[in-house]
């Protein structure tokens, strides 16, 4: 799928807006494009990463600690939501597709070194069974209010599979099973995208009213807000361990995209008799970060990444490695989380109407309160 800005020459058209989502999420990569200088772009998303860390970092040494749209990886996203949309270039976008593509998957992959595997499995499973029932409740709640507020069926449900799994890069992937028109795609993917940035920004804000533990936290944020991306920057925002259950929270549901396109091409195929042509393989659904995480974590498990201690002459030099892997995997975070804002586009709510606003926000506050019922039920 290739959608354009309007407002943008044809040149920087090529770059589909929602290509960094395709990646984001394990989908099939952007279709090749001739090369372009990305060092610009790359350049421009690690300084805007750096002075995100180092506000963060004065905001510490003042000892005030309740400043949580300053930490480095949410003010990342957020600085470069607000670059993004002051700043236009070509050779930006190219440098902010790359940090996106290439730089926050393995940040997520080396997030895993914070990770005790069996920790994540154990947060992961209860959160596999929540996330199907988000899924259930979201497509089931869309096509309700779709239904009475006049949408059309395919839009409904292609935005309950946005709202439930992995926000635009769901729509984007299972549009094509569902032949659904190319307009009504741009606008579910603008309209998932953008409430979950409104997520992002105000569950972290709302952590204190909620009363909630990080762990309570880290499952409402996984559970609710839309992309990975958004979900890893809300968690971290709130603290290490809400960032740690949320990003395996938000990876138990992007695995649940696999089956469910392979569920509605069945289904599509039954009620359109659907040809092959646009099917991918239920494994390249599957995103490979995913993976490398919870191999990751497994290595840092059973003690894969050494401690070192160095002796030189007057000086004693201790070296961890999954310290420093904690480190790079932080900043590759912020690096890529600059390239998404960089890449979100605030004029996407003109293209919205009413009808789908309405019953995508009316739904995503009652999955939210269901789940944040659940979680303090059971957590």
């Amino acid at each position: 799928m290739q959608t354009e800005f309007p407002s943008e020459s044809a040149e920087t058209a090529r770059y589909a807006w929602a290509d960094h989502l395709i990646w984001m999420e394990g989908g099939e990569p952007a279709e090749s494009r001739p090369k372009e200088k990305r060092l610009p772009g790359v350049v421009m998303m690690l300084s805007l990463a750096a002075l995100a860390f180092a506000v963060g970092w004065g905001i510490r040494e003042t000892g005030w600690n309740r400043a949580t749209l300053l930490d480095p990886i949410l003010l990342s996203m957020l600085l470069g939501l607000a670059a993004g949309n002051v700043i236009a270039g070509t050779q930006l976008l190219s440098g902010a597709s790359f940090t996106v593509r290439k730089l926050l998957p393995l940040g997520i992959i080396l997030l895993g070194a914070r990770m005790d595997f069996f920790e994540a499995i154990r947060i992961g499973g209860p959160g596999l069974v929540m996330s199907l029932g988000v899924v259930i409740l979201s497509v089931g709640s869309l096509l309700y209010l779709g239904k009475c507020l006049g949408l059309d069926c395919k839009m409904a449900l292609l935005l309950g599979i946005g709202t439930g799994i992995c926000g635009g890069t769901a729509i984007v992937a299972i549009a094509p099973l569902m032949k659904a028109r190319e307009n009504h795609v741009l606008i579910c993917v603008g309209l998932v995208t953008l409430l979950g940035l409104g997520a992002m920004v105000l569950l972290p804000l709302l952590s204190g009213l909620l009363g909630l533990s990080e762990t309570q936290f880290g499952l409402l944020a996984g559970l609710t807000i839309h992309q990975t991306p958004q979900v890893i920057a809300a968690g971290f925002a709130v603290g290490e361990e809400a960032g740690q259950v949320a990003t395996v929270a938000k990876l138990s549901r992007v695995c649940l995209l696999a089956p469910v396109a392979v569920l509605i091409g069945w289904w599509m195929s039954r009620r359109d008799s659907l040809t092959s042509e646009g099917r991918k393989p239920w494994f390249r659904l599957v995103p490979g970060f995913a993976i490398g995480f919870l191999l990751v974590a497994l290595g840092n498990t059973f003690g894969v990444f050494p401690e070192i201690s160095l002796d030189w002459e007057m000086t004693g030099v201790e070296f961890d490695s999954a310290a420093l892997l904690k480190g790079i995997s932080t900043f590759l975070l912020a690096a890529g989380m600059v390239g998404v804002g960089f890449q979100t586009r605030i004029s996407q709510a003109r293209e919205v109407g009413w009808r789908p606003l309405a019953a995508s926000l009316a739904a995503s506050l009652f999955i939210t309160a269901v789940v944040l019922l659940a979680v303090r039920a059971f957590f």
